[in-house]
């Protein structure tokens, strides 16, 4: 059997916009950032394959281990021919954080519509949020305050569009009419509440000057889109167009934060 691409869409944004970004604030594209990138997609897909034929079973397959022993000696050539040693940390908060989902998921009711439940999720954006730091590793041979930055601007971003689009979804699932903004605030209070307290966060950092103001410009976008889940609640909508729409907003922000960074540098 050939090996398969992750079927999770999502993912690859959250995998993908850390890195990029990280690795544009940094501002060293070189040898490590493509070897460290090309090892973070090759694990991405290792385990998106592996899961979809079988799970830790499917490792043995001879693709898989082709691809594994290709991603270990990228692994090697990082940390012992480019001393990105850092690295070694971020594959063990991964390999914590991957269990942790996986316990996470192992406990979820499967008989509900959702195929995972929100705090496996929430770990998951957290796991592939690890891309940005080993950008940062990779491009500057250490991880830094400004990475440390890069990377939970990043986790709250994504934090706040995976509660939107579950309660966007779970809000058409509900299969009935939400009558008034009090319903729907009841309904949907995780996400405007997350959002509040992320909006008060980055006032108080701004304020503090510990970020430069253009970084809530980043984040407007994204706290627009959540305060529009008041009238959304409830509404058809195709899946992939909300895809699509969670992608372009990613985008938005990944060029956003950049342009912030290097403003204030």
């Amino acid at each position: 059997m050939a090996i398969r691409m992750p079927a999770e869409h999502g993912a690859w944004g959250m995998l993908l916009i850390p890195y990029l970004s990280a690795a544009a604030v940094a501002g060293a594209w070189n040898v490590p950032v493509a070897l460290c990138g090309a090892l973070a997609l090759g694990l991405f897909v290792l385990r998106g394959s592996a899961e979809q034929q079988g799970g830790w079973r499917a490792l043995r397959m001879p693709e898989h281990v082709a691809l594994a022993i290709v991603l270990l000696a990228m692994a090697g050539a990082l940390v012992m021919a480019y001393e990105r040693t850092q690295l070694i940390g971020v594959a063990a908060a991964g390999g914590a954080l991957y269990m942790m989902q996986e316990m996470l998921v192992r406990v979820h009711n499967e008989a509900r519509t959702e195929k995972r439940s929100l705090a496996a999720e929430l770990v998951g954006v957290m796991l592939l949020s690890l891309a940005a730091p080993a950008a940062w590793i990779a491009a500057r041979g250490r991880l830094e305050a400004a990475g440390v930055q890069v990377w939970a601007l990043n986790v709250l971003f994504f934090l706040g569009g995976v509660l939107y689009v579950k309660y966007r979804v779970r809000g058409l699932l509900a299969h009935r009419e939400f009558s008034g903004w009090g319903e729907r605030l009841a309904f949907a209070w995780p996400v405007f509440f997350y959002h509040f307290l992320l909006v008060a966060f980055l006032v108080s950092a701004i304020f503090l000057r510990e970020l430069s103001w253009a970084v809530l410009l980043a984040f407007a976008p994204g706290i627009l889109r959540a305060n529009g889940l008041v009238f959304q609640l409830g509404e058809k909508f195709p899946i992939k167009r909300l895809g699509w729409m969670e992608v372009a907003h990613a985008v938005a922000f990944a060029g956003l934060l950049v342009i912030a960074f290097r403003f204030a540098m």
